[in-house]
């Protein structure tokens, strides 16, 4: 079987590599991509070439080239992350970066905090794909400029547009466990001076059973049912002064297996306000954003009755300002402050008040910090004081520098420290947890040749007080403050052969607490390759992903750790161009079929097939 699998993946690369081109999709990976504009780095608008942290950038046309049908197919393909799945389309996922806990990733959408201080993490399956303008990904501590969540990375999901696009496009597409979709997405100018983007869409599957349990709830199928509506407006009032305002709804239901076994049902419904007006003048840029999220999620038993219950509403205010003191001398600070309410009680399994209705958590955090570049050389430095009402003060801080050696090598380093505390469910079964710190060090060096462009990084984070979910029968698992260090290094090439454009990954890690239990679901070892290719009215996408060995869940002193097998995950998309307008797009997932687990118990989905008409005017 081993053979035929290796065979058949030679063959798609043969005849992917012998293509001619298109210039329909066709990229050049090894083109500068210095003019590449980015903005969460120092929440700011500036060249990517001049970021120090390492980060990525997933463009739309790079998301519609994979036909990605969730974020996590998105994700998944970038260094320094790994993905954890409960099933397939709309299950719960989680989300490691660099070795780190999957709450130690702090998601934003346009900048506002999207994280849950009353639960760890959030459900990043649920964020429609179609809304998304493009990915950036800071990789390694940002704590500093964005405060609590941010041990281990950044992801910022962007939905606003140029106020030049004014692009329109509609999709409807069908697929395996009786898929559909249907999403529409429209940018148009208003006027001389205001822009409008509304996009809408539906998803549903049918699903397959994601947590078998044989004898017992054979037969089950866990689909998934989503609606999402979004629409955003910008206004430029003067040629220095900019007004924003967007709302943002999705309403899902999602189906999955209750820990009795039984089929049980979760709705979840989100809608998010935001307003941000922006200053930018002479050397003075200053933007104040508000956004206010509601967000509810009730569970249901499968005889139709209310399990429990979760009613959150949470405000953001931010002030943010850079003033330019001379071109190569920058200095940026503001304000950040946010308060999160429990609308309803919060019960656990057993039904019992974990969190009580009125519980609220309020954060304020400032910070300053300063770039300044001397010809060749970049020097940063960053500090955050954060105060939080259940916690006490913490200050951050982070240094770091880039050196252009010349016009092919350059090298970085940077410092930085960051912490983050522990949600209203961690406490709530162990009132004694301490927040977690880290200190951490990337090192890095980019050389472009003309042959192929060389990113590697090497990075040791020390986390104390990490918090770890050691399981045990009967529901007996608990919390508690470990130590941990984790030491990792990253290799990033891009590179064409002829026509086809590649990016390769090479990732290892060595992760382990203070008990010395590798850290669960994260491999030490991750392999990944993406390749493009136009010809005609044709291009293609191929992907390949390797993950190695990796424990399942912690457990308790006296038990087995379980432990996942390594897995290897080929996807193909295509795409024909019937007309300039229209295309016909198609999307085999796990090409080879391959049995594996991203979580022990939850079996992700065979070989499966999408198919779409895109619609561009």
């Amino acid at each position: 079987m081993e053979m035929k699998k290796t065979a058949l993946a030679t063959a798609i690369v043969s005849l992917l590599s012998h293509a001619y081109t298109s210039p329909v999709f066709a990229q050049n990976t090894t083109i500068e991509t210095d003019e590449t504009m980015v903005v969460t780095a120092n929440r700011f608008e500036q060249s990517a070439k001049d970021v120090i942290a390492p980060m990525s950038v997933v463009t739309k046309e790079e998301i519609v080239q994979i036909q990605a049908k969730t974020i996590t197919d998105i994700l998944r393909l970038q260094p320094g992350i790994e993905v954890a799945n409960n099933g397939g389309i709309g299950q719960n996922a989680s989300i490691f970066m660099r070795g780190t806990n999957s709450d130690h990733v702090l998601v934003l959408i346009d900048g506002f905090k999207m994280n849950s201080s009353i639960k760890s993490g959030m459900n990043i399956n649920k964020i429609p794909v179609n809304q998304i303008e493009r990915i950036e990904i800071i990789r390694g501590s940002g704590a500093v400029m964005y405060g609590s969540d941010a041990v281990g990375g950044v992801i910022n999901i962007i939905t606003r547009t140029s106020q030049n696009d004014e692009s329109k496009s509609a999709t409807i597409g069908v697929g395996s466990n009786k898929y559909k979709e249907g999403n529409f997405a429209a940018n148009t100018k208003v006027g001389e001076n205001g822009h409008l983007k509304m996009a809408a869409g539906f998803t549903q599957t049918e699903g397959y059973n994601v947590n078998p349990q044989p004898g017992k709830n054979d037969g089950d199928k866990h689909g998934f049912d989503n609606s999402q509506f979004m629409l955003n407006y910008e206004h430029q009032i003067s040629s220095y002064l900019s007004l924003f305002t967007g709302v943002r709804w999705f309403n899902s239901t999602s189906e999955y297996n209750h820990y009795t076994n039984t089929k049980s049902q979760s709705e979840s419904e989100s809608i998010t306000y935001s307003t941000k007006a922006s200053f930018h003048k002479d050397n003075l840029s200053s933007d104040l954003s508000l956004n206010y999220q509601d967000n509810q999620n009730l569970e249901y038993l499968e005889n139709g009755s209310l399990d429990s219950e979760q009613k959150i509403d949470q405000l953001n205010a931010q002030w943010t300002n850079q003033y330019k003191l001379m071109d190569s001398w920058s200095i940026n600070g503001g304000i950040d402050w946010s308060n999160e309410r429990v609308k309803a009680d919060i019960t656990d399994w057993s039904n019992k008040v974990i969190i009580d209705e009125g519980e609220s958590r309020t954060s304020t955090g400032i910070y300053l910090g300063t770039t300044y570049r001397l010809e060749q050389l970049t020097l940063e430095g960053n500090t955050r004081f954060d105060k939080h009402d259940k916690y006490d003060e913490y200050t951050t801080w982070g240094v770091g520098a880039s050196y252009q050696i010349n016009d092919i090598y350059k090298i970085r380093s940077a410092y930085n420290t960051a912490f983050k505390a522990p949600s209203f469910y961690d406490l709530s079964t162990e009132p004694d947890l301490e927040p977690e710190t880290s200190k951490n060090i990337d090192i890095g060096v980019t050389a472009e040749y003309e042959i192929v462009n060389v990113n590697l990084s090497l990075y040791k984070n020390k986390v104390d007080n990490l918090i770890i979910y050691y399981d045990a029968p009967n529901h007996q698992g608990y919390s508690a403050n470990v130590d941990a260090e984790i030491k990792g290094a990253e290799l990033e090439l891009l590179f064409d052969t002829g026509i086809v454009s590649h990016t390769v990954v090479a990732e290892y890690k060595d992760h382990e607490d203070t008990q010395g239990q590798q850290l669960a679901r994260r491999a030490k070892q991750n392999y990944k390759w993406v390749s493009n290719v136009s010809f005609g009215d044709l291009d293609m996408n191929l992907s390949y992903i390797y993950t190695g060995k990796r424990s399942d869940l912690p457990s308790a002193p006296g038990t087995t750790t379980n432990y996942l097998a390594p897995y290897s995950l080929w996807t193909i998309a295509g795409a024909y161009w019937l007309t300039e307008e229209l295309a016909v797009r198609g999307r085999v997932e796990n090409l080879l079929d391959e049995e594996y687990e991203t979580a022990g118990g939850y079996k992700p989905a065979e070989r499966s097939y999408y198919v779409s008409l895109d619609y561009q005017f």
